[in-house]
């Protein structure tokens, strides 16, 4: 029996070790598609992740005379947050594009937290997106339910190093 390649295989039978790797390796891949002027190479050491690593946890290249370019889209599982019917779920997204459209609306909603505009938010007013079951959930829009949500995010306890008696 062949070996399923680690870029077709599903998130959840990832050891964490591989889910670490394929992290570092779409943060490489986001990193060429947003810059004209980065090589692999560059971007891979940025991440601290060997080039031949990335590629093989994500088959997210093409050959171009004999150089690796990345692809302008690809069908790689990976985890994301997302804002649903008032409640914040994590959700397996299988391509690129839907991951994008996941970070635009992030983005807006990090802008309507931080100046109290919705205006951004608007684009994103009825739209869903398919996670790998094929399940729909349709993004958060409502300004309260997205401030009711913030708030229920725990913010990270303050360790206390030093006694002040």
């Amino acid at each position: 029996m062949k070996a399923i390649p680690l870029h077709k295989r599903p998130w959840r039978k990832l050891t964490p070790r591989q889910k670490l790797l394929r992290e570092k390796s779409l943060a490489v891949i986001s990193q060429l598609r947003n810059s004209k002027t980065k090589t692999l190479p560059q971007a891979a050491n940025d991440n601290n992740i060997t080039a031949k690593n990335v590629i093989k946890h994500t088959n997210g290249f093409k050959k171009v005379n004999g150089k690796p370019v990345v692809k302008k889209w690809d069908r790689i599982q990976r985890v994301m947050r997302i804002n649903s019917r008032g409640q914040e779920k994590s959700v397996t997204i299988v391509d690129s594009r839907t991951a994008s459209v996941v970070g635009r609306y992030y983005n807006s909603v990090k802008y309507f937290l931080n100046t109290g505009d919705k205006t951004k938010l608007s684009k994103f007013r009825n739209k869903k997106v398919k996670d790998s079951k094929g399940k729909l959930h349709k993004l958060e829009t409502n300004p309260d339910e997205i401030i009711r949500i913030n708030r229920r995010i725990e913010e990270p306890e303050y360790f206390e190093i030093y006694n002040r008696r």
